[in-house]
């Protein structure tokens, strides 16, 4: 296979798997009374005890030299809580107020969130290019949450509030790690990561009711657990090693279309023209940012 398609595959997948764990998500909402702080900190405890393993094989010696670092630990322990706990959990919310594709194409308004935060925390101004699209990503977030009907809200409050945490969460989940990153791999780090906010939350898996599941429920969480979760991450990070990384942020536009295309399909999720319109350029937005406009008009510019 070559290189550069196998790059594809692998972040196509890894962004069709968190696809369908949204729709996933959203099936379980609907047919059970299952909650979102049981499912994440199912999920958090699973996967990250299936990613600490697999590290400990991958990168030996690693996760202790993590753990026992002092100087980790204050980017280690908010990135855990507010990163990857706290996006997941209001992803979680999201869905189930709304639907896994209104939740996902909310969750793409991040990099607006890390280009306030670099304008206010780490005063750089934002690029041009920039600016263009957070314009666009406005625009888009009126026509979602309107269905172009700009004197009421198509969206409930809630969705729109906890659809926003999600993408600030997720910002996080990129800021705050970028030290830690530079001295550890990323499989060790987000396995730690989970595993630590999962025990932050077992108070939930031990002193609330477990809810009467299905065999067929419980299929789903398992797959959430091991195909929307670990092989998401595993297959997008693997991804990197063949294509660049804006290549792999362009590619993440399939998890909210492959979410979107099953919502509507298998749960009959109804999204108005102007909802998809404004679902549209958010994405359109999320993928300016990934583009590397800069050097591709200076490559342009040296070749004329």
């Amino acid at each position: 296979m070559n290189v550069r398609y196998r790059g594809f595959v692998l972040a196509i997948s890894g962004a069709s798997f968190w696809g369908t764990s949204g729709v996933a998500v959203q099936y379980l909402y609907l047919h059970t009374t299952i909650t979102s702080a049981w499912l994440v900190d199912l999920r958090l405890i699973g996967t990250g005890l299936l990613l600490t393993i697999w590290a400990h094989y991958l990168y030996y010696g690693e996760i202790k030299a993590l753990l026992s670092d002092k100087h980790t630990w204050p980017s280690l322990l908010p990135f855990s809580i507010i990163g990857v706990g706290g996006s997941q959990f209001t992803y979680f919310m999201a869905v189930q107020y709304s639907n896994a594709s209104t939740a996902t194409v909310i969750q793409f308004l991040s990099p607006l969130f890390i280009i306030m935060y670099m304008l206010l925390i780490k005063h750089i101004l934002p690029k041009r290019i920039e600016i263009i699209s957070v314009f666009v990503a406005i625009i888009g977030t009126i026509f979602l949450v309107t269905n172009g009907h700009l004197d009421h809200l198509s969206l409930s409050m809630q969705t729109l509030v906890w659809g926003l945490l999600a993408a600030f969460c997720t910002a996080m989940e990129v800021v705050i790690p970028t030290q830690l990153m530079q001295r550890y791999q990323t499989i060790p780090i987000i396995g730690v990561s989970m595993s630590l906010c999962g025990v932050c939350l077992s108070p939930v898996l031990l002193f609330i009711p477990w809810p009467p599941l299905t065999l067929f429920d419980w299929g789903l969480i398992v797959y959430i657990i091991i195909g929307g979760t670990l092989f998401a991450y595993l297959f997008f990070l693997a991804s990197i090693r063949y294509i660049s990384a804006s290549t792999t942020g362009m590619l993440g536009a399939f998890e909210p279309l492959v979410a979107t295309i099953l919502s509507v399909a298998l749960l009959g999720t109804h999204l108005g023209i102007f909802a998809l319109i404004g679902g549209t350029l958010i994405i359109v937005a999320a993928i300016i940012q990934s583009l590397p406009i800069e050097k591709i008009i200076k490559a342009h510019k040296k070749a004329s």
